[in-house]
């Protein structure tokens, strides 16, 4: 299954800079990954709330897109 970009989403699976390991981050708004370079999410296991770099977040998505082709 890949990654939709144009479906509203308000969560992703990146790496928690706490936890040491890729977790579920939560954001306050649908992510915009084509317009924001960075926005600030909360992680859900360690609760700590990181700014995330949605430009890699894009990149690491398009990669597993194009795998799942």
């Amino acid at each position: 299954m890949s990654f939709n970009f144009d479906k509203d989403t308000d969560w992703i699976f990146t790496f928690c800079k706490s936890c040491w390991d890729y977790k579920k981050f939560i954001f306050d708004k649908p992510i915009n990954f084509f317009k924001a370079k960075k926005q600030k999410a909360l992680c859900i296991s360690c609760k700590n709330c990181q700014n995330i770099n949605l430009e890699e977040a894009r990149e690491y998505y398009c990669h597993l897109n194009d795998n799942n082709k």
